[in-house]
């Protein structure tokens, strides 16, 4: 039996954390004196896994049932391994695995096993990469309402994970961890962006079609081989393409420049994707292309270039791959990002993104999804001009399938290293005390309320400060104390208003309106519902016509169109 044969024939090793771990261990602890389900947003480096082992170690010695969830078949027997290298005991979920002992206290599983069968009850449950949730996540959590849920994940800003999480603690920022020494510096080169405003977003992310419909005629500012040549030549590298067809004209572009690479998708048979995997890792090529397979899970410390050759609008899916080449390594200093997508430019360089809550999934629908679709049309089989339906690949008269080979458009242009700005960066904190001030001043004067408690006037105000209407992480109702940022802004806002109803009313001539009379919104206390204009510089004063007692001051662009 592989059990008494194999797993004891090396000592496990010592599980000793380093002193950051050590604080976040207790940091956990202290998180689930206040709830059951905690995610820890821990970024490349910090050794979530490791965390995990010393976390489900110490419950399974006291006897309670652990379960760590992976999201990718791929990735359980990495965690098997680790938990057998520091000598816990598990078993794995998974048909005719060596290692399925279902009657351990620790099992090891990924989501989709899970999906298939009925794993019974634990204590104690890791779901890692939390940021991807599964129908068959919500069902674990479902028949285990009283587990302690640990939630691993460097970005868990996913919609609707805060309703499955009660909140999410961040030890140390990515930049905290480099300068730790944790994580190795980068810096980014990227171009101009290009337009992506016809492409339109699903779940969070461009419309893959779309997207390759716009890099395919317009595509990358500079070519991505030659500008790899002059950044990143002699660079262990990944490289992220538009789809399959890309990454593999992009392998023959940089086999024409005499740098060996290969592509790894989900279209190739494992064996070969295993294998190019391996060629990559032990250094036989220098580059490895990919769509979104090394987003995540995917970790050898000696990358040290990481090029972008497609655009992605989810914060997620950058700051995953960016962290590719973050790790430390022997000899490594510096990560060398090449950003052809114009990335960093709209999401922000993948250390500056800061987190301020889980999103509990209240968001306005989709403005697409009533919009109806094209219909997909037949392609013709271009072996022997059979019309397939979209969608088919392999021709089901001649069995031909079509490889994906075409080429790519590209413009010529030269990427420059992006500079951080100097002008001052405000935070999320910054902003939501901001759109709390506005929020409170709203209240202070009685203005009206929208849905939810939300003043229009204040979206409105932040809109005009940030250029941006206030992001999801921060709720439209929040209010706090005024502070003196929010102060000057609303009194210069109230300054600009005054000035520009001086140049609306600086063609009007106020004497000609003097001694005429206009109805009174709202009646004298005397009961007369007239007043008599009377001008003063731009504007008009407005006094009742029975008792002379003032009224109220209109501009003269409002008086012109009253006055009788």
């Amino acid at each position: 039996m592989y059990d008494e044969m194999f797993e004891g024939y090396m000592p496990p090793k010592e599980l000793i954390l380093r002193p950051l771990q050590v604080e976040i261990v207790n940091m956990l602890r202290e998180s689930f004196g206040k709830a059951n389900r905690v995610v820890l947003m821990a970024g490349t480096g910090l050794g979530k896994t490791i965390i995990a082992t010393h976390i489900i170690k110490s419950a399974s010695n006291r006897g309670k049932r652990c379960l760590f969830i992976n999201d990718r078949i791929t990735l359980v027997n990495q965690t098997s391994g680790v938990f057998t290298e520091y000598g816990v005991k598990h078993g794995v979920i998974m048909a005719d695995h060596y290692m399925n002992f279902p009657d351990r206290p620790v099992q090891v599983a990924s989501i989709q096993t899970i999906a298939r069968r009925d794993i019974g009850n634990f204590d104690l449950i890791v779901w890692d990469e939390a940021h991807t949730i599964f129908k068959a996540h919500k069902k674990v959590l479902k028949d285990n309402p009283d587990a302690l849920v640990i939630g691993l994940s460097a970005t868990p800003f996913s919609k609707g994970l805060g309703k499955y999480f009660d909140f999410h603690i961040e030890p140390y920022t990515v930049r905290q961890l480099i300068n730790h020494g944790l994580l190795c510096d980068f810096e980014v080169y990227g171009p101009e962006i290009y337009d992506l405003s016809a492409v339109k977003t699903v779940a969070g992310e461009y419309n893959q079609k779309e997207l390759a419909a716009v890099t395919d005629q317009t595509h990358l500012v500079a070519d991505v081989v030659s500008t790899y040549l002059k950044l990143g030549k002699g660079r262990k590298t990944i490289c992220f393409c538009t789809n399959v067809a890309h990454g593999r004209h992009l392998v023959k572009s940089f086999g024409r420049s005499g740098i060996k690479a290969v592509d790894v998708n989900a279209y190739q048979s494992p064996e070969e994707s295993k294998e190019n995997m391996r060629m990559f890792i032990e250094g036989e090529v220098d580059v490895i292309c990919s769509v979104e397979i090394l987003i995540k899970g995917f970790d050898l410390s000696s990358v040290d270039c990481v090029v972008w050759a497609t655009a992605t609008k989810s914060i997620i899916k950058w700051i995953q791959g960016c962290g590719r080449g973050l790790r430390t390594h022997d000899g490594k200093t510096l990560c060398r990002i090449i950003d052809h997508g114009g990335n960093c430019e709209r999401l922000g360089f993948p250390d500056s993104y800061e987190f301020l809550q889980l999103d509990d999934g209240k968001h306005q629908e989709s403005k697409n999804k009533n919009q109806d679709k094209p219909e997909q049309l037949p392609k013709k089989c271009p072996s022997c001009d059979y019309l397939k339906a979209a969608g088919v690949r392999k021709c089901p008269a001649c069995g031909f399938i079509p490889q994906f080979t075409q080429d790519v458009e590209v413009v010529e242009g030269e990427l420059k290293k992006i500079q951080r700005k100097e002008r001052k960066e405000f935070t999320l904190q910054d902003k939501k005390e901001f759109l709390g001030g506005l929020n409170q001043y709203a209240e202070d004067k009685g203005w009206k309320q929208g849905k939810k408690g939300v003043y229009g006037a204040s979206i409105h105000k932040f809109k005009e400060k940030f250029g941006c209407t206030p992001s999801n992480q921060i709720p439209w109702d929040y209010k706090c104390p005024i502070n003196d940022d929010v102060k000057k802004f609303i009194q210069h806002s109230n300054i600009r208003f005054a000035k520009s109803k001086e140049k609306e009313t600086a063609n009007v001539d106020t004497n000609s309106l003097h001694g005429k009379m206009i109805n009174l919104d709202t009646p004298c206390e005397c009961g007369s519902a007239k007043g008599m204009l009377y001008p003063k510089g731009p504007h008009l004063g407005v006094e009742c016509v029975m008792c002379s007692k003032w009224q109220k001051w209109v501009s003269g662009d409002e008086a012109m169109g009253k006055a009788f």
